[in-house]
């Protein structure tokens, strides 16, 4: 007797399948959104950079994120892919909030002379 594939088996093929075409969405985005960018009078490389970089960063995060939820064998599992994330996720904020902040502090000091 052959057995039957487990219908969550086949959801979670389903779901990666779907994930890998978002990935590649994602990416056409990420493109038009810097091209876009690029015709704002005032914008340069250096901005353009720095934000494309940021979004590729959680995109790539969210996707791992996904990625390995989807692949989680129990309860456990799943729900420790889940801490590790939102703790990533708060050092990442940390990070950006600090960054933004000493550019901030940089645009409101004069050079005195």
């Amino acid at each position: 007797m052959e057995t039957e594939k487990n219908p969550f088996d086949a959801m979670r093929g389903m779901m990666i399948d779907n994930l890998d075409k978002a990935r590649g969405a994602m990416q056409n985005y990420v493109e038009l959104l810097e091209k876009t960018m690029q015709g704002f009078p005032g914008a340069n490389q250096e901005q353009i950079g720095t934000f494309r970089a940021y979004v590729q960063r959680q995109v790539a995060a969210n996707h791992t994120f996904v990625d390995e939820l989807l692949r989680a064998k129990d309860f456990q599992e799943a729900f420790r892919i889940q801490v590790a994330y939102f703790q990533s996720q708060m050092r990442a904020v940390t990070e950006d909030a600090t960054q933004i902040g000493a550019k901030m502090a940089q645009s409101f000091t004069r050079p005195k002379g």
